[in-house]
């Protein structure tokens, strides 16, 4: 696992992901005749690049993205706390395709905008971040789970401004190069047999490689940070948590949501390719030094690149998937996906907005691919757990998986 982002969450009036109803404190709160943004709200614009068939906007609360229609943008983009309702609903009117009214704003923010904790209500008040307001928090399966920050940003950003530079075209290409140079030699002409005997024949030799290829994936998160910091973009750290069942590393680039679709998939590619810079570099120290141990690390981090390229978990090429389809999470949206295609009466709750052909057919195929395996792979796991457990009078015996 390699990096966490917060899905935007989207508002009732495009079928998303707020979960407004009847009833919720927020329908009771009071809009004040000169309504203001609420403290740490900024509104950020257009997501780029998206798969939906109308355009989405972006306001980021704290340290979230919350995804809105562009009625609703505007409404808070006249906020300002000087306004009116009347002159809001004018400077909507006059700026977008709708005619509004001032009841017709202060029903937007009263239902929508005050329970996202957008705008403050009459009293001054805010609604709290995580449902208090009336909001369903949107948690997408298969997330990193006991996170533990370990890096700041402060720390983070001298590290990645220097590192960003591998990303400008000349020194990118050339890096590329020598990339697929080395490797080529390495599996065509050297080979990999031997680094296995060295490693097997080296006292601690295990133990050695396995330093180095943690020490490898934690500069693949750097690759995230730099990627991200070239693009303009900045992390929210980084750390360590469980993934499924494994320890994992990652990086907040929730940020990523602010860039443009090839700046984020510069984003996703980025720990791959840092990745292959440091096998380039154990290539390098193998030849200089004749240390073939360091070629089994390189197999191993080539094995781990190849792994990230599997789109049925939160890996990079989940995030590249999302990030090509403009789709950001596919797991905490199949639900809302499933409801907005399948015109039953029993499927109450949340809906996503009209997708483009493609990107809605891309995402079928994926929830009928994914969804079937994952269950398999836990149907093993489960299938397998009594193997491991001891017998009475005798030894255990544990069954390795894949």
């Amino acid at each position: 696992m390699t990096r966490i982002e917060q899905l935007p969450e989207g508002d009732e009036t495009a079928d998303q992901a707020v979960g407004i109803r009847q009833g919720l404190p927020g329908l009771t709160m009071g809009v004040a005749e000169r309504p203001a943004l609420a403290p740490k709200v900024q509104l950020i614009g257009e997501m780029p690049g998206l798969g939906f068939k109308d355009r989405q906007w972006l306001i980021q609360r704290d340290s979230r993205f919350i995804q809105v229609t562009e009625l609703l943008y505007r409404v808070a983009e006249q906020a300002n706390g000087e306004r009116t309702l009347e002159e809001i609903a004018e400077g909507v009117t006059g700026s977008t395709d709708w005619i509004v009214s001032a009841d017709d704003v202060r029903q937007l923010i009263r239902a929508k905008l005050i329970p996202c904790g957008l705008i403050t209500a009459a009293d001054g008040s805010v609604a709290s971040r995580d449902g208090a307001a009336g909001r369903d928090h949107v948690h997408s399966p298969l997330a990193v789970n006991m996170r533990m920050k370990a890096v700041s940003p402060r720390v983070i950003a001298p590290i990645t401004k220097i590192l960003q530079v591998l990303y400008a075209p000349p020194i990118l290409i050339v890096t590329l190069v020598a990339i697929a140079i080395a490797h080529a030699w390495l599996y065509r002409v050297h080979g990999v047999l031997q680094s296995i005997q060295d490693v097997l024949n080296t006292p601690g030799g295990l133990l050695l490689v396995l330093l180095i290829v943690i020490l490898a994936g934690i500069f693949h998160e750097f690759g995230h940070a730099s990627a991200l910091r070239y693009g303009g973009g900045e992390v929210r750290g980084m750390g360590a948590g469980l993934y499924l069942i494994w320890p994992a590393f990652y990086t907040d680039v929730t940020e990523n949501y602010r860039l443009g679709r090839w700046a984020r998939l510069r984003t996703d590619l980025g720990g791959v390719y840092f990745h292959l810079i440091f096998a380039l570099g154990l290539i390098a120290l193998s030849v200089a030094f004749g240390k073939e141990l360091f070629l089994f690390a390189v197999l191993l981090i080539n094995l781990e690149v190849v792994r990230q390229f599997i789109p049925l978990v939160r890996l990079d090429g989940y995030w590249m998937l999302a990030d090509l389809t403009g789709i950001p999470d596919f797991f905490s949206q199949m639900g809302p996906f499933l409801r907005s295609i399948l015109p039953l009466p029993g499927l109450k709750g949340d809906k996503l907005p009209d997708l483009k052909p493609w990107v809605k057919a891309v995402f079928v195929v994926y929830i009928l691919a994914t969804v079937p395996l994952l269950a398999y792979f836990f149907f093993l796991m489960v299938a397998g757990l009594p193997a491991s457990w001891p017998r009475p009078g005798g030894h255990s015996r544990r069954r390795r998986g894949c």
